[in-house]
This record gives structure tokens, sequence and C-alpha cells, in this order.
């Protein structure tokens, strides 16, 4: 199988299981969200900033460092490289991820009433800094299995832990949770933390086998320097923009409440927000995580003829980003509001998804743009671009959700992805010329979709007004295949204009 074919049958495979995975969890998110309410949806939301924030300290920086090392280690000495690499890079998992667990486990109870604002979160966060351990190891072989392009052995840990974690989480809250928000909460962070240890022992096991599969070809010994020295700026970057980010986080409820909301209704507006509608936001970027994560090996393989290749790859994944985005974002605008009350049941979540909808495009290009910045070595500028990013948002947070709300956190979101992705994409054309197709990857698309969007509304109107999944569902395929149909028309159009055109160019000349 060549380098192409292979990247993208581990392209297609990533994407169908990303697809499943984010699905069974947009439709675990509604089941969760309508058996303990909104306010439930916030505080959990919260107390996954904090943990977010220990799971970078135990994991950040390992993950693409194995997989960039490992990458050179097999390019050079064959299948059977990168032993000494994953040994360097388990010890320091194991250092940062006990540190990390430790940390939180001693901390939780200050955390709970600093971060927080309550105290019933301890129980919630000693539970979880009991995954920190085998998170942290599992980024390591996760990384090795992307290093070495056998991407299906993560697909099956995920595939199953999500399945795991859907069915533990649903045995728990249906039986135990009764009605009150903090014990549903605290469910659920037990849910979380017995999936990773399960997904810990599957992806070691996976890892064994294909470890003695592929005898190794290199002397004994762990290789610490290069994974320190690689490892150590990226998660120094992401320890600083992990605390900020839990900073800010913690400060919109906090923000609602000197604009006069109470506890309850503070949590329920931040649960729409960043429990509900940013997850739907985030489900079709799927495809793209996907192949962005692949972009880092190719990105990192050096060569003969690599500059002109690397210019080939950028400007494809650019042009398919731009086109793939800007129909999502149209789809998402349009059918705002019966997504958000096909899945969630909230007119709510389905505003502030139309809300949202128009940074789709720069949010899913500037995550390619990152992906392929890490694969050509720019990951120290990353790393200031996202601190600076933290940091304005943060002021803009503390500022603004007093006085406008939380639509206030929204335009927060619009404008710092606006930020990150200039200063992401000129970084990126100053190292590698790639060409951007703006009309026909952005705006003949952008066009197509809204009249696919809007006839497909428009003939389904006929059934009535009522919104139910299976119309939803409906309305959106055919909008899909109207936008293919109206798509080639209007590049028809267009090709046939330019040729007459050309043709009353060449009359005149002569």
């Amino acid at each position: 199988m060549t380098n192409r074919n292979r990247f993208f049958y581990n392209g297609i495979l990533l994407t169908v299981v990303g697809l499943a995975l984010r699905g069974a969890g947009l439709f675990f998110g509604a089941y969760i969200s309508r058996a303990v309410g909104a306010e439930a949806v916030g505080l959990h939301s919260l107390i996954m900033t904090v943990y977010s924030f220990a799971v970078t300290l135990a994991t950040s920086g390992i993950s693409l460092t194995v997989t960039r090392l490992v990458a050179g280690a097999v390019a050079e000495v064959g299948e059977g490289g990168g032993g000494r690499v994953l040994r360097g890079a388990v010890l320091y998992s194991l250092l940062f991820g006990m540190l990390a667990s430790l940390g939180l486990f001693t901390l939780a109870g200050s955390l709970g009433e600093l971060v927080l604002g309550y105290s019933e979160g301890t129980i919630a966060l000693r539970i979880l800094s009991l995954s920190l351990i085998p998170t942290a190891l599992s980024s390591v072989f996760s990384g090795y299995f992307v290093g070495v392009k056998r991407v299906a052995c993560n697909a099956l840990v995920q595939v199953f832990g999500q399945l795991f974690r859907i069915g533990y989480t649903v045995f728990l809250v249906a039986r135990m949770a009764s009605g009150d928000p903090h014990r549903a909460v605290t469910l659920l962070c037990l849910g979380t933390t017995v999936t990773e240890l399960v997904c810990f022992l599957i992806v070691l096991v996976e890892f064994i086998i294909d470890r003695l599969c592929r005898r190794a070809r290199e002397g004994g010994g762990a290789l610490l320097r290069p994974v320190f020295g690689m490892a150590l700026p990226l998660a120094a970057s992401a320890y600083i923009r992990s605390a900020l980010l839990t900073l800010e986080h913690s400060l919109i409820p906090k923000g609602l409440k000197k604009r006069g909301e109470d506890r309850e209704s503070a949590l329920s507006s931040y649960g729409y927000l960043h429990g509900m509608a940013l997850p739907l936001i985030l489900y079709p970027m799927a495809p793209l995580s996907s192949f962005a994560g692949l972009l880092v090996p190719e990105f990192a393989a050096e060569g003969e003829g690599s500059a002109e290749r690397h210019r080939r790859i950028a400007s494809e994944a650019v042009n398919d980003t731009l086109l793939y985005s800007s129909v999502a974002a149209v789809f998402l605008y349009i059918f705002s509001e019966e997504l958000g009350y096909t899945v969630y049941g909230s007119y709510d979540a389905g505003h502030y998804i139309a809300l949202l909808s128009p940074v789709v495009p720069i949010m899913y290009l500037d995550h390619v743009t990152d992906s392929i910045l890490k694969g050509i070595g720019e990951h120290v500028y990353s790393m200031w671009v996202n601190i600076a990013d933290s940091l304005i948002s943060v002021a803009l947070v503390f500022f603004l959700i007093p006085i406008m709300g939380i639509g206030g956190y929204a335009v927060v979101i619009v404008g710092m992805e606006l930020f990150n992705f200039i200063l992401s994409i000129v970084r990126l054309r100053g190292r590698i010329r790639f060409s951007a197709d703006l009309f026909g990857s952005f705006l003949l698309p952008l066009v197509a979709a809204m009249l696919a969007a809007l006839l497909s509304k428009c003939l389904f109107l006929s059934v009535g007004r009522q919104i139910t999944a299976l119309l939803l569902v409906g309305k959106i395929v055919f909008a899909v295949c109207a936008f293919i149909a109206i798509r080639y028309i209007l590049i028809w159009l267009v090709g046939a204009h330019n040729k007459i055109r050309i043709k009353r160019k060449e009359g005149l000349s002569h």
C-alpha cells in the first residue's frame, strides 16, 4: 500500500469511527442533559474544565512527541524502531501522571471552593484524579500507533471506550442520580474514571501484541533527552493555556451572577452554550480531526522533494477544509432550531447553535492549520499564539460577561477563533506557499449550501411545522443531495461564462 493510499485509508477509517463516536457522544450528552437538567450539565462542564487542566498536566506534549520521534525512528531503522523512545515516554508519563493525580486529589477541596464555588465538587474531582495515570500512559501508546500509521488500534480503543462509557454511565445515572444534580455529576465523573482505566488496559494489550509481532531493532535503555526536550516545551505552553482556560470558564458563572442572575440560572446558561451548543457545533469536525491528526507524521517526514510535496498537501487540506466547513456552517445555521430541539429538547440550545455557526469555517480551518504547523516543527510558535489567545480570552470574559451576559462569551469565542486563525494561517503561508481557491472552495459552496438548505426547508413545509428526528434527518439528507447538484450546476455555469468571456476577448483582439 502506498503512503497516499494508506493516508486515505487511515483517514477514512478514523472519520467513520469519529463520526460514529461523536454521534453516540452527542446523543449520550442529549440523554444526560434531559436526565439531569441544564444546571447539572453546567456544573459538570465546570468540573471537567478543572479536570482538563489536570489531564493537561499529565499528558501534554507526550502524544505528539511520541508520534514525531517514533515516525523518525521507523524511517531510520524500519518497523521495529522506536523502542527507546517509548521507554523514555513511559517514564515521562508516569512522572507527570503521578504528579497530576496527587495534585488533583490533594487540592480537590480547595479547587471546589475557589474555582467551582461549591464544596460538593471535592468528591467528583478526587474520583477523576484516579484516572490521570492511565490517561497519561494511554497517550504514549496512542501517539505510537499514529507514528507507525496503524490508527486502527486507536480506533478500536475509542469505539469500545465510548460504548463502555455510555453503557456504564447510563446504568449509574438511571439508578442512582435520583434528581440530585450534585450526585448526578459525581456519577458522571465515576463513569469517566472507570472508562479511562478500561481504555488503558485495552491499548496496553494492543501495544504489547504489536511490539511482539515486530521485533525491536534498537538497543536497550530509554531515550530521555529527546523526549523531555520536545515534550516539555509543548507541555509548558499547554499548562499555561489550560490554567487560563480553567480560569476563563470559572469566571463565566461568576460574571453572570454579577449581572444579576442566580446560581441556577447562571449554570443553566453556561450549560446551554458550552455543554450543548458547542459539542453540536464541533460534531461535523470529526472527519477533519481524523485527517488533521494524520497530517502531523506526513509533514514530519522529510526527504527529496518534500517542499513541493508539503505545498501540494497543504493546498489540498486548506481548500478541502474551506469547502467542507462552509457547507457545515450554513447547515448548522439554517437547521439550528430543529437541531437544538431534536437533540436536546431545547430551543435555547438552537439559539446558541445559530449564534456560533458563522465561526465554523474559521474554527475548522484553524484546527487543520495547527496540525500542519505541528508537523513542520512550528509547535513553539503555536504555543505562544495559544497563550496569547487564552490571556486575551480571560480579560474579555472578565469584562464582557457582566455587561452582555452569556452572549458575551459567544463574542469571545468568535473573536478569539479569528485571532488565532489569522496568526496561524499567516505563519503557515510564510513556511509553505500553499494556494487557496477562495471562490471555488468557499464562496461557491457557500451559495450552493444556502440554496440547498433553503430549498429543503421550503419543500418540507408541506409536511408541517412539527419537529421530529426523522424529519430533520430527511431535511439534511435532501439538502446534501441538493447541494451536490446545485454546486455542479454553478460550476458549469461559471465555466460556461468564462468560455464566453474568453471568446469575446479573442474576437475583440482580432
